[in-house]
């Protein structure tokens, strides 16, 4: 593999690949994101990530250890795998995000890890995650938070259910209650002990409040209709 080097990130890619011939703007793209990411959740890194850029799903599920073709993943402390060719381009906030979290503390529940990933991508599918959240309410799709923060109910459900509504979840938790006492909640291992002691609120009264929140906007016609198309396809 070839590799290029930049602030924060050593990138690995093979010869010849739309990667190399990109590589100046993904690494422009990745350090802006990553300098974004730090400034948010005040955090610096003392060591580079390395993303490695591959050209294929297959390839991702094969580093990734299962064979399962992916688009991709980050593997704790410091490498991320993902798709970059013609179709897909799987570089941008999120697998970054999970790298530098880890940084504030390590939560085990999926939905807190995978919630602030999708707080900084704020877009599932380039519609807002607040939008599909409007759509699982209105669709009787919606599943309560105090559920997904259960870890083994979280892998159960559809990704493209719970990837935005723990997205928007998250933006609602730090606009809501702000930035500093959202990163002393991440530091609980157990989150369910977080939203008490840091929030003073049980899971069931958060996402009560978190759909009160939701139902406060009316989702547009037309843009029901996209996302209905998009969910069913």
């Amino acid at each position: 593999m070839k590799h290029h080097n930049s602030e924060h990130y050593v990138f690995h890619f093979q010869e010849n690949s739309l990667a190399e011939r990109d590589i100046s703007e993904i690494a422009s793209h990745q350090e802006a994101c990553y300098r974004y990411i730090c400034d948010v959740l005040n955090v610096e890194s003392d060591y580079k990530i390395n993303y490695f850029l591959c050209e294929t799903p297959e390839e991702v599920g094969h580093y990734y250890g299962d064979d399962e073709p992916g688009n991709g993943f980050a593997r704790i402390p410091d490498r991320v795998y993902c798709v970059y060719n013609k179709e897909m381009k799987c570089i941008g906030f999120h697998e970054d995000a999970h790298l530098i979290s880890e940084l504030i503390g390590h939560p085990i529940s999926p939905a807190i890890r995978e919630g602030i990933a999708m707080y900084f991508d704020k877009r599932w599918w380039g519609i807002h995650n607040i939008h599909w959240v409007e759509y699982f309410l209105k669709t009787g799709k919606y599943l309560s938070i105090a559920e997904l923060i259960n870890r083994e109910f979280f892998f159960e459900q559809d990704c493209r259910i719970t990837y935005p509504i723990v997205g928007a979840f998250t933006e609602w938790l730090i606009t809501s209650y702000g930035q500093e006492k959202y990163q002393e909640f991440y530091k609980f291992e157990n989150s369910v002990e977080g939203l008490k002691t840091v929030y003073g609120t049980a899971p069931e009264e958060m996402n009560l409040r978190f759909k009160n929140y939701v139902s406060l906007f009316k989702i547009d016609e037309e843009l029901f209709k996209r996302i209905d198309m998009l969910f069913n396809e």
